[in-house]
Formats: C-alpha cells, sequence, structure tokens
C-alpha cells in the first residue's frame, strides 16, 4: 500500500466561495482507476481589511428638513435600516450605525449596495426626508456612508365618500371642487403628509380604487403647478363600513 499526499496553493485569480478538490491515481496505460478518489473542500472567504465593504452612518432629526444633519440636529434612536442580502443594524443612542463587511464587491468593477431605512421603526409621527433607499457603489476595500433624515410633519386628512362623486361615476360633484383649492392652500402653509381616507358603503372595489386615484392625480397635478416648497406625498386608504367590499362579502356568504 502507497500513499502519495497532495499540497493545492490556491492561486490569486480565485474567488471566494467553496471549491471541492479531487485527485486519484489512474493507470497510463489503460485509464483506469487505481485508487480510491480522495477529496478536500476549500473554502475562501473574503478578507475583512482588503476585500470587505463595511456600511457606516446616521439617522438624525432632520429638523430644517434640507436633507443635511445640521450641528443642532441630534440623532434619531433605535431605528431599522436593512441591505438587500437582510442584513440589518438599528441606530444606537446618538443615531449612529454600523454594518461590518455588508457586502463584498466584484474584484474588477466594482458593485452596487442598496440600503433600506425601515420607515415602521421611526418614532412616531416622523416622515423620512431623504430617500429611504439610497443606492452607491462600492469598491473592494473601502467603506461607505449612507445617511439618513427624518422629521415630524404634519399630516393633513381629507375624508372622502360616494356622496362626492357623481352617482357611479369618477367625477367629482361641483360644489366639492373649491375644496381641493382649499386643500393645496392649506398644504403650503408647510411640509406635510396629505392622507386621502375614502370611507366606503356599496360601492364597487374597482369604483372607490379608481375614484381615489383619479383625486390623487389631480391634487399632485395641481401641486405640481403650483411649484411649492417640498415634495408632496399622498397615502390614499380605504376604509369599509361593513368590513368589506359588497363582491367579498357576497362571496363569502355562500
Amino acid at each position: 500500500r502507497h500513499e502519495i499526499k497532495l499540497l493545492l496553493a490556491v492561486g490569486a485569480g480565485v474567488t471566494e466561495g467553496e471549491f471541492v478538490n479531487r485527485a486519484f491515481a489512474m493507470n497510463a496505460l489503460t485509464g483506469q482507476s487505481m485508487s480510491a478518489e480522495a477529496t478536500a473542500t476549500v473554502r475562501l472567504v473574503p478578507d475583512p481589511t482588503f476585500d470587505c465593504t463595511d456600511v457606516t452612518g446616521k439617522v438624525f432629526d432632520d429638523a430644517n428638513r434640507n436633507g443635511y444633519q445640521d450641528d443642532d440636529e441630534a440623532g434619531l434612536h433605535g431605528v431599522r435600516l436593512v441591505t438587500a442580502r437582510g442584513l440589518a443594524a438599528t441606530t444606537d443612542t446618538y443615531g449612529r450605525y454600523h454594518i461590518t463587511c455588508a457586502t463584498v464587491p466584484n474584484e474588477d468593477r466594482g458593485s452596487n449596495f442598496i440600503l433600506k431605512l425601515d420607515d415602521r421603526s421611526l418614532p412616531s409621527g416622523y416622515r423620512t426626508s431623504t430617500r429611504p433607499v439610497q443606492i452607491q457603489r462600492a469598491t473592494r476595500g473601502k467603506a461607505l456612508r449612507m445617511n439618513f433624515g427624518a422629521s415630524i410633519h404634519r399630516v393633513v386628512g381629507l375624508d372622502i365618500a360616494d356622496a362626492v362623486f357623481e352617482p357611479d361615476s369618477v367625477e367629482i360633484r361641483a360644489q366639492w371642487l373649491p375644496r381641493v383649492s382649499m386643500l393645496l392652500e392649506e398644504l403650503q402653509k408647510g411640509p406635510a403628509v396629505l392622507r386621502l381616507s375614502y370611507v366606503a358603503d356599496v360601492e364597487s372595489e374597482r369604483l372607490v380604487e379608481q375614484r381615489l386615484d383619479l383625486l390623487k392625480k389631480q391634487i399632485m397635478s395641481e401641486w405640481q403647478e403650483l411649484n411649492c416648497c417640498y415634495e408632496l406625498v399622498v397615502e390614499p386608504e380605504i376604509f369599509w363600513r361593513l368590513g368589506g367590499p359588497p363582491e367579498r362579502r357576497k362571496g363569502g356568504s355562500k
């Protein structure tokens, strides 16, 4: 019985991953195997210093909503941030976070890195004042910094129902049109989130959705014409008096 040991060296061009090396003795004349197959698994992992990209940053109270942290603006504690790979981080008392080895960029050309702020983890009444999803180009061995701003917004509510529209139509009744102008005047007084609440009864679900969509588009169109001072966010919602649209209630009673 003879024992042969093979020593393999990992080349510089090998990327991260798990590789299985196989070896066996073969008769050069007959081409037949002369031994059992031996295997060895090699796992190459990124080097934390030279291959990984760490991501750091802050989530701050953007009181003046300019998208930058000024000297008098504190960090927000307990806000959750999530990467596209599912890695998560939570800000500390000062609003800081740090994700170690958040990604391993492509060695030749780098990679895009995506980080999302979970707005559900913001303090009550806060909305993001910067983009909730940020994308930056990552390069191996270099850290990224991503800051997120959030601030308390006014919430302006508009309750609507079937009586606001013509019967079985998406057209708003004439007597309600001046209310849209009054709404826009209120929104111009300061940054706010507009919440459109439709209280539905016996209308079809499709009609309710069409009405909300049309009203939202009309408000956004007139808001853009005003060329006002901030980006308006509209949050539509539907409440059913009887628990759901009529077509669903009929289906559930069969």
